[in-house]
């Protein structure tokens, strides 16, 4: 998909006026803008981009052990969910024994989100977030809970699932240049 413009106007000159182009359900790594012409490839890119940069592990979850080598590389070729809480922020303290919303947005990654979890004691259980309007796979979407927490330190977690069934981890993956880093987001809130 090529862009010209953006909320009705000319695209920007930093979002890649004239032209810009768009890849849905890869990263923006791909959207090339200030785009002045296509050259169409029969073999893969050897530019420095995407031949040394934008690399990943060839493993399931693009991770390897700090240090290991010879390990396959390929340009970044897929998504994966991410979840994140946007009203709240890490230290905020809040009313205990009282209703607190928690909002946030979700990216199914390769495929759409279907579901959200929230827990508010450090992941020992889950709830599912209500979902807002689901914009398509490739389009991030909002999600709402409440809580009533507890005097003290709250420990939120949120994770999000996709459509395909691939769900944030618990644990950080690791790879060289840290691409598609997905781990579960945590703040601490103090209840009192």
């Amino acid at each position: 998909m090529i862009a010209y413009a953006m909320n009705g106007q000319p695209l920007p000159l930093l979002n890649g006026f004239p032209l810009r182009l768009i890849v849905p359900g890869w990263y923006s790594t791909y959207w090339v803008k200030m785009l002045n012409d296509i050259e169409v490839l029969d073999h893969p890119d050897d530019n420095f981009w995407m031949s040394k940069a934008y690399l990943i592990p060839d493993t399931p979850h693009a991770n390897i052990t700090p240090g290991q080598t010879g390990v396959k590389m390929v340009p970044i070729n897929r998504m994966v969910p991410r979840s994140f809480v946007t009203n709240l922020t890490n230290g905020q303290k809040v009313a205990a024994g009282k209703p607190q919303t928690v909002r946030g947005i979700a990216f199914g990654g390769d495929a759409g989100v279907r579901d959200v979890s929230v827990s508010s004691d450090g992941g020992a259980t889950w709830v599912s977030a209500r979902l807002g309007h689901d914009h398509g796979k490739y389009s991030f979407r909002q999600w709402e809970t409440h809580l009533i927490p507890k005097a003290g330190p709250m420990v939120l977690k949120v994770k999000a699932t996709n459509t395909a069934g691939a769900v944030q981890p618990d644990t950080a993956n690791w790879n060289t240049a840290g691409f598609m880093r997905n781990v579960v987001e945590t703040i601490t809130l103090m209840a009192s």
